[in-house]
């Protein structure tokens, strides 16, 4: 079952691709993480080699424990903010969600949906982070990111669907402030950096707001068993 799903995700993810520009992720797991020779800079290689066990960690939760949703190609790695002066580097995740046409979903503005689909695994996926502990401790990485991307609604029918996509990216003392309840969301959005985009548009900051959903960690895909040993730390 669990197979099949990520079969359906994967051939989803190779159509919204189309339009926004990117790599079409593939089906293997190890083109989840990017590889070394992908990174510029010594700090950056340096980061993925001590750390490939955490980061394939990261993408087995991700492929067990969280329903619909697929791992952009080289979508898991250590990234720096678009338009970075230093190499600061943070632990960064792009998953693209399986979202299918809804008219709830679609009557939502923009920067209403951005907040559902944060809110649903933004949070969850930091909070993941957060619990690598090597990586925590680490003082060459700067924080987290969590990128976001979904089907825009009223494009699917289309030759060229669109995603929208939020990416956000928060150092790691606001981040576990704000994991821990000690920094209210509204603060957390103040403090992190974040666009979201409109297909290639870059559509800036809009209201980001965050609520507790427990989805990702409620959830059951029926008839599926996640493998002996794996642990679902979300």
């Amino acid at each position: 079952m669990r197979h099949g799903l990520i079969r359906f995700i994967v051939r989803r993810l190779a159509v919204l691709a189309i339009i926004f520009f990117i790599p079409v992720p593939a089906a293997a797991a190890d083109d989840a993480i990017m590889s070394v020779d992908q990174y510029k800079t010594a700090k950056a290689r340096t980061l993925a080699t001590t750390h490939q066990p955490l980061l394939k960690q990261m993408r087995e939760e991700i492929y067990h424990c969280m329903p619909w949703v697929g791992v952009q190609k080289a979508g898991i790695g250590f990234r720096q903010p678009k338009g970075a002066v230093e190499d600061d580097r943070y632990l960064s995740v792009w998953i693209i969600i399986d979202q299918d046409e809804d008219a709830r979903f679609s009557a939502l503005p923009t920067e209403r949906r951005a907040s559902a689909m944060f809110s649903r695994y933004g949070t969850d996926l930091l909070r993941r982070m957060a619990q690598l502990q090597p990586l925590v401790a680490d003082p060459d990485v700067k924080g987290f990111s969590v990128v976001l991307s979904w089907l825009k609604p009223g494009t699917g029918g289309q030759v060229q669907p669109i995603n929208e996509t939020l990416a956000l990216w928060s150092d790691k003392q606001t981040t576990l402030g704000f994991l821990a309840k000690r920094v209210p969301a509204g603060e957390f959005t103040r403090r992190a950096k974040f666009n979201v985009f409109d297909g290639v548009e870059d559509k800036g900051r809009l209201a980001l707001e965050i609520w507790e959903d427990s989805f990702v960690r409620t959830f059951k895909v029926a008839n599926y068993e996640a493998p002996k040993g794996q642990r679902c730390s979300g």
